[in-house]
C-alpha cells in the first residue's frame, strides 16, 4: 500500500497531544502542510495536564509556549478545533477524513480576538464563568468559543418563546433597557404579561428543584414598570423599532385589539407592512379592558402599552365594528382596502350550565356583567351574591364585585387543594373577606316571581384523571345536598363561541369559532382568524402566541418566506445537551413575595394590590437564575461584533471532508479504527507510563515517517486545476501609496479627530487613496484591501495598526490575526 499511492501533499495530525503538536512543528518548519484536529477548542487548557508536567515540575504549556508560537504563526497549518471524527479512509491519494465540525458560535476566520464579546457578556456561572470562553493570552491558537446548553426549560414552556434567561441575565447585569428590548423581541406587551400571565415558564424551572422557582413574571413587570419612569429610554426603544424596518407597500387590517390582535399587528409591523387594527369599542384593549379588574391589571399600563404599539407605526380605530354577516358590507370593504385581514376578535359570549333556572332574572353570565361594568354602566352593587366557577376570571370577577360593594361567595367544584385558579388570586380573595366553598356542583337555581333566590348544590368529590391528568370532580350519590340564599348569581365558568346562529359569509364550527385550517386561514381568500375566537378561551399568552402564528402564516402568504428568513438574529442550541446538575454547593435562597397592599385599604377601591418589586430584590431574584441553558443568548455579543460578524448564533455543525497523503494518529482515542502499514501511530501501548519526553521523540519521529511517505507528492487533489498569475519581476518605479488604517475592531479605542487625520491624508503626495477598516485581518477587508489596490493601481501600501502587529510582537493574542493577514496579503499581491 505505501508504494501504490500517488499522495497528496498534506499531512493530518489526530490529536493535540505532545506528540501531535511536535510533529505538527516539525512538518510546518519544513514547509510541509499540516492540518492539525482536536475535540479539544482549548489546547492551553488539554497541554496542562498534569500527567504531561515536566520533571522540572513546569507544565507543558508554558513550556513549549514558543514553541507553540512558531506552529501557530506558520500558515501553512491549518487547525480543525473542536470537531469529531465519524470515518479515515485510505484512497488512491493518501487518506480521506471525513468530521464534524463542532459548534464554537464564533467563527474563527473572523475573529480577531479583541475580547469585546467577553467584556460585555453577563452570562456567569460560578463554577464555570462566563458564557464566552475567551483564551487568546494563554490558548493557542486564540479561540473565543461560546458555550451553549439546550433551551432552557422556562423558554420552552413560553407559549411565546420568550428568551427569559437572557432577559433576567441582563436584568442581574443592571442593563434594564437591553433586558427589556429582549423581552419585546417575543412579548410586545411586557407591562401586562408582568402582572396577568400565568406564567408556565415558572412551572417548570428547575430552580424549583432547589427551594422556589424563579420569579421571572415580577422581573418582566420591574423592567417594563422601569422604563416607564424613565420617558428617554422608552422613546429610544420606539425609535430602535422604526430603525429595523423596510416599509412594505402592503396593507394589513386586524379586527379586534386584544392580546391576539396586538401581537400580530406588532409582528406585522415589525416586517414593514402597514397596519390598522379595527376595534368596534370606544377603546381598544378587548379582553385586557373590559374583562380584567383594574386591581390587576391598571389601565394606565395597558393604556401604555397601546402607546407604545402605536408609535411603532400601528394605526388603532376605535368604534370601527366590522361585521361578519352576510349582507354586511363592512368586510367587503376593508378587503377591498388591504391586503389581508386577521380576525382576533375574542369570545365574549358567557358559556351556560344548563342547569333549571338559569332563564331566572338576576342570573347573569360574568364577563357580561364585567362588560358593562367597565364601561361605567354600574358603579355599585350592595347585594349578596354567588359567583360560579373556580378558575381566575371567577376570582377576579369575586373581587371585582367586592369592590363595589357585595357580599361575594364563590362556589367552586374543586376540593380547595385542587381550586385551578393561581394559589395567589384564590389568597388574595381570602384576605379580601370573599368566602369561598368547595367541593360543590349547582345542579339547580331557585326563584320566586322570576327572580332567583337561592342556588341548590350537590356534594362533588374528585373523580378519575383524564389524559391531562386533571380529575374532574363527579357528584357523590349520597352527598349532601344544599340551598343557598343569594340575591345575584353570576356564573363565570368559561366563555364560548360568539358566532353561534349568526349567517355568517365566514364558516364556523359547531362551537360558534371561526373555522380555520393548520395556517389561519379560513374558507375567505385573504382573510385569516386567530387566538380564542379560533380556539375558544385561552390564556393571554396562549392569545398573543396564536396571533404570532397567524401574522407568520400571512407574510408567508404575501411575501413567500418564511418568518425567519426575514427575521433579525437567528439561534441554535444544541438540544442534545443535558442540564448540567444542580452544584451542590448552591445555597437556598427562597424567592421574595410580592408586596401588596394592605387587604382592609384595598378592598374598596380599584388601586393595583400588587406593588411590585425593588430593584434590590429584582437584582438578588435575578441572581438566583441557575444559567440553564449557559450562553443566555441575550445576543449583546452580536450588537458589539457587528463590524466583523463574527458570532454567529446559528452555526450548525458542520460535515467537511479533509484529503491528506498522510495520516498521523496521536490520540487514538479520538480516531475511529483505521488499518494500513502507512498509517503512522504517534502513541506508545495504553500499559506504558505516560512519559511527554518519549511522546516529543515520537512526533518527532513520526514527521520523519511522513516526509519519507510524501517523497513523491502531488500538490493538489487529481482532477482539480488551479489558476495561477506569474508575480511582476520586480517594484514599479512609479509610487502610488495607499494607506489603510486598521481600528483592531474598536478595542483599542479611537479618537473621532482621526477619521478627519486619515481622510486628508490623500492630499499629500503620491498618497492615491487613506481608508479606515474596522479590522484588517478579517477576510472581508483584506479582500478589499486587495481589491482597492488593483483597482487604483497601487504600487505601495502603508497598514497602520497597533503597535504588535507592524512590529511582529510574539504576541499571542495576535498571532493567528497576523499570520492570516500577512498570508492573504501576500497570496493577494
Amino acid at each position: 500500500m505505501k508504494g501504490s499511492k500517488d499522495r497528496l501533499h498534506r499531512v493530518i495530525v489526530i490529536g493535540a497531544t505532545p506528540a501531535g503538536i511536535s510533529a505538527a512543528n516539525k512538518l510546518g518548519e519544513l514547509d510541509i502542510p499540516v492540518t492539525l484536529v482536536d475535540t479539544d477548542y482549548d489546547l492551553d487548557k488539554k497541554l496542562s495536564r498534569e500527567e504531561w508536567r515536566l520533571k522540572s515540575g513546569v507544565p507543558l504549556n508554558f513550556a513549549h509556549r514558543s514553541g507553540l508560537i512558531r506552529l501557530f504563526r506558520n500558515p501553512g497549518v491549518r487547525c480543525i478545533l473542536p470537531m469529531e471524527i465519524t470515518s479515515l479512509k485510505h484512497t488512491p491519494q493518501g487518506f480521506r477524513m471525513r468530521f464534524n465540525r463542532q459548534q464554537t458560535f464564533i467563527d474563527p476566520d473572523k475573529c480577531t480576538l479583541c475580547g469585546r464579546c467577553y467584556d460585555i457578556c453577563p452570562a456567569f456561572v460560578p463554577e464555570d464563568g462566563k458564557a464566552v470562553k475567551l483564551n487568546s493570552r494563554q490558548s493557542l491558537p486564540g479561540r473565543a468559543v461560546i458555550e451553549k446548553g439546550r433551551k432552557p426549560l422556562c423558554q420552552e414552556n413560553c407559549p411565546l418563546g420568550v428568551n427569559a434567561q437572557g432577559y433576567i441575565t441582563l436584568t442581574k447585569a443592571g442593563r434594564y433597557a437591553e433586558a427589556l428590548s429582549l423581552v419585546r423581541e417575543n412579548n410586545i406587551l411586557p407591562g401586562i404579561c408582568g402582572r396577568i400571565c400565568t406564567h408556565p415558564c415558572e412551572d417548570e424551572c428547575r430552580r424549583g428543584e432547589l427551594d422556589d422557582a424563579i420569579a421571572i413574571r415580577d422581573i418582566k413587570r420591574f423592567l417594563a414598570d422601569h422604563e416607564l419612569s424613565d420617558k428617554s429610554l422608552r422613546m429610544e426603544e420606539v425609535e430602535a423599532e422604526k430603525q429595523v424596518k423596510q416599509v412594505k407597500n402592503e396593507k394589513i387590517a386586524v379586527i379586534g385589539s386584544g392580546p391576539s390582535g396586538l401581537a400580530a399587528a406588532a409582528d406585522l409591523a415589525r416586517l414593514g407592512y402597514q397596519v390598522t387594527i379595527f376595534e368596534k369599542e370606544a377603546k381598544a384593549g378587548g379582553l385586557l379592558r373590559y374583562g380584567i379588574g383594574p386591581h390587576r391589571l391598571p389601565r394606565e399600563i395597558l393604556d401604555k402599552e397601546l402607546e407604545y404599539i402605536e408609535n411603532i407605526g400601528i394605526r388603532i380605530e376605535t368604534s370601527t365594528p366590522v361585521d361578519l354577516k352576510k349582507g354586511s358590507e363592512s368586510l367587503d370593504k376593508v378587503l377591498k382596502e388591504y391586503d389581508a385581514v386577521i380576525f382576533a376578535v375574542g369570545t365574549w359570549s358567557d358559556r351556560c350550565l344548563g342547569i333549571p333556572g338559569e332563564d331566572l332574572q338576576g342570573v347573569e353570565g360574568g364577563l357580561s356583567f364585567l362588560n358593562r361594568l367597565y364601561r361605567e354602566d354600574i358603579t355599585e352593587l350592595k347585594s349578596k351574591v354567588a359567583v360560579i366557577g373556580d378558575g381566575n376570571s371567577a376570582f377576579d370577577l369575586g373581587r371585582t364585585l367586592s369592590r363595589i360593594g357585595a357580599d361575594v361567595t364563590i362556589l367552586s367544584w374543586f376540593p380547595e387543594d385542587l381550586v385551578p385558579a393561581d394559589s395567589e388570586e384564590v389568597l388574595a380573595a381570602g384576605k379580601e373577606g370573599i368566602k369561598i366553598k368547595c367541593s360543590l356542583q349547582v345542579v339547580e337555581f331557585k326563584g320566586k316571581n322570576g327572580k332567583v333566590e337561592s342556588i341548590v348544590c350537590r356534594q362533588t368529590a374528585p373523580g378519575e384523571p383524564d389524559e391531562n391528568g386533571v380529575p374532574w370532580p363527579v357528584i357523590v350519590p349520597a352527598g349532601e345536598t344544599l340551598e343557598l340564599e343569594f340575591d345575584r348569581v353570576f356564573v363565570a365558568t368559561g366563555q364560548q363561541g360568539s358566532f353561534t346562529g349568526i349567517d355568517s359569509k365566514i364558516k364556523m364550527t359547531d362551537h360558534g369559532y371561526i373555522k380555520v385550517d393548520d395556517n389561519s386561514r379560513t374558507n375567505i381568500k385573504k382573510v385569516y382568524a386567530t387566538g380564542d375566537t379560533v380556539s375558544g378561551p385561552s390564556s393571554v399568552v396562549s392569545a398573543m402566541s396564536s396571533g404570532r402564528t397567524a401574522a407568520q402564516k400571512v407574510h408567508q402568504d404575501i411575501s413567500g418566506m418564511a418568518m425567519n428568513e426575514t427575521a433579525g438574529v437567528t439561534t441554535i442550541r444544541p438540544q442534545e445537551n443535558e442540564y448540567r446538575k444542580i452544584p451542590d454547593n448552591v445555597p437556598s435562597q427562597m424567592r421574595p413575595a410580592m408586596p401588596e397592599i394592605r387587604a382592609d385599604i384595598r378592598r374598596n377601591n380599584f388601586s393595583e394590590v400588587a406593588v411590585g418589586l425593588s430593584e434590590s430584590q429584582v437584582i438578588s431574584e435575578a441572581g438566583r437564575c441557575l444559567q440553564c441553558g449557559l450562553c443566555s443568548e441575550c445576543l449583546e455579543c452580536v450588537v458589539v461584533c457587528g463590524a466583523t460578524k463574527a458570532v454567529n448564533h446559528a452555526e450548525s455543525c458542520e460535515e467537511l471532508i479533509e484529503h491528506a497523503g498522510v495520516v498521523i494518529i496521536a490520540d487514538p482515542s479520538i480516531a475511529p479504527t483505521v488499518k494500513g502499514e502507512d498509517v503512522i501511530r504517534a502513541y506508545g501501548p495504553r500499559s506504558a507510563k505516560t512519559d511527554v519526553y518519549a511522546m516529543y521523540v515520537r512526533g518527532f519521529a513520526s514527521a520523519a515517517q511522513a516526509m519519507m511517505l510524501l517523497g513523491k507528492t502531488s500538490q493538489r487533489p487529481k482532477g482539480h486545476g488551479v489558476s495561477f498569475s506569474p508575480p511582476d519581476p520586480g517594484l514599479s518605479p512609479e509610487i502610488r501609496l495607499g494607506i489603510f488604517v486598521c481600528k483592531c475592531n474598536e478595542s483599542l479605542g479611537w479618537l473621532d479627530e482621526m477619521n478627519r487625520y486619515v481622510e486628508e491624508l490623500t492630499s499629500n503626495e503620491d498618497v492615491v487613496h487613506s481608508e479606515i477598516l474596522n479590522s484588517a485581518c478579517v477576510p472581508e477587508d483584506t479582500a478589499g484591501i486587495i481589491r482597492t489596490i488593483r483597482e487604483k493601481g497601487i504600487t505601495r501600501v502603508v497598514l497602520a495598526s497597533c503597535v504588535c502587529c507592524p512590529l511582529n510582537f510574539v504576541c499571542n493574542s495576535c498571532t493567528d490575526q497576523r499570520s492570516r493577514l500577512k498570508e492573504n496579503l501576500f497570496k493577494g499581491t
